[in-house]
């Protein structure tokens, strides 16, 4: 055997070389799927390819992930442990005030969105060829807006919620305007910054489903005409 086909060998992992689901590979897999498809921004991302960049064999990802729309159920898991998106949450349901609560949720969509993008866009192209991937899809909307609906509860218990706004149409409107389809048009679209987001957004949330907000609102001066 040739020393290149040996150093070969050596630096690729085979399903014998780790064993049989081997927590390691798994990792490592994931975390090169993760490069990927931000490096790509989420074009298409084969199988083959993250095996290459994984440094293991197509067996070997397969002993772990048993197709493309199995990897990006595990990596969407992986990529919300990696940017720390439970102790995110955390901090939204843990803020003083539900007022405090929309503010923290619009730094979160502004920090993390730029890091979700590219992985909801490949996510997207797999969910509507495997009906588990949809259902994971659909669970992560219907999250979203359970945490819209805690926060908009709060309000209404400290009597900040708008009083001609209904909970459910409330949880709607913050769910509509915090979703990363609204981040993608005004950041990548139209060129906002992550700060002008995430004051803005904060402040339409507030001005939208708050007492005070509404007020501020209505007791803005008409421009007069000239």
């Amino acid at each position: 055997m040739s020393s290149k086909r040996v150093q070969r060998k050596r630096s690729l992992d085979t399903v014998s070389s780790d064993g049989p689901g081997d927590p390691a590979t798994r990792v490592r897999i994931l975390d090169a799927a993760l490069r990927l498809v931000t490096r790509k921004g989420g074009a298409d991302v084969k199988l083959g390819d993250v095996a290459r960049e994984a440094g293991v064999s197509r067996q070997a990802l397969y002993l772990h992930f048993a197709d493309r729309a199995g990897l990006f159920l595990a990596l969407v898991r992986h990529a919300d442990d990696r940017r720390g998106l439970a102790a995110a949450i955390k901090r939204i349901q843990e803020a003083p005030t539900g007022e405090a609560a929309l503010r923290e949720m619009a730094a979160t969509q502004a920090r993390m969105n730029p890091a979700v993008w590219p992985l909801a866009r490949a996510f997207d192209s797999v969910r509507r060829q495997d009906d588990a991937a949809e259902r994971s899809w659909q669970e992560r909307l219907a999250h979203r807006l359970d945490g819209c609906r805690a926060i908009v509860g709060q309000l209404a218990r400290e009597g900040s919620l708008r009083p001609d706004l209904g909970r459910d149409v409330a949880a709607d409107l913050l769910w509509t305007l915090s979703s990363l389809r609204t981040w993608e048009d005004l950041v990548l679209l139209r060129g906002w910054s992550a700060e002008q987001y995430e004051q803005r957004l904060g402040d339409l949330m507030l001005r939208v489903v708050t007492a005070s907000g509404a007020a501020v609102k209505r007791a803005a001066p008409s421009r007069s005409r000239s």
